[in-house]
Order: structure tokens, then C-alpha cells, then sequence
């Protein structure tokens, strides 16, 4: 269900346009990184999400940053293949207006 985010600020709106559109890119990294196993890769990158993403009001983006930084610090493949789906299912789906 895509979600609908309403901004004001025309500068605004156009700076979360764009932060999402960097958070498709960090997608396919994170997607490249557990494939190698590449933990490392997956915290930094969770732990870079988590505190980006309530500063652009997109809380879900903080909550999933933590829930990646958490598995990857446990090696938890499965619940990182389950984090990434989230994330990409609301980067996708969320729309700025």
C-alpha cells in the first residue's frame, strides 16, 4: 500500500524526492553486500539510514536503519533479506507531494 507524504515546502518536498531517490541506490548495495556476505558494508549503511531518515521525516527509514544495523551485527542473513524487503517496498511506494 503506498503511502502518501504531504510537504508544504516546495524545497522541501524536493529534497525528500531526492533522498529517496539515493535510498534505491543503497538498495542495490545492501542487496550486492549480502549477497558477499559483506556485514560490515550492511551496518554502516543501516546505521547511515537510521539516523537520515527521522531528519527527513521518514521515520520508517530510521526504524528499518536500526532493524539492518541489529541483523547485521548478528550475521542474521534472514531477517537483513526481510529488512531490505521492507525497505524496499516503502522507498518504492512512498510518494512526496
Amino acid at each position: 500500500m503506498a503511502k502518501t507524504i504531504d510537504v508544504a515546502d516546495p524545497f522541501a518536498r524536493k529534497l525528500m524526492a531526492r533522498y529517496l531517490e539515493r535510498r534505491v541506490n543503497d538498495l542495490e548495495v545492501l542487496e550486492l553486500a549480502l549477497a558477499e556476505a559483506d556485514f560490515e558494508t550492511i551496518y554502516l549503511t543501516g546505521h547511515n539510514l537510521y539516523g537520515s531518515g527521522s531528519a527527513y521525516g521518514l521515520d520508517e527509514i530510521s526504524r528499518l536503519g536500526k532493524g539492518l544495523e541489529r541483523a547485521a551485527e548478528s550475521g542474521d542473513a534472514e531477517k537483513i533479506r526481510a529488512q531490505l524487503g521492507d525497505l524496499a517496498t516503502f522507498v518504492r511506494t512512498v510518494k512526496i507531494r
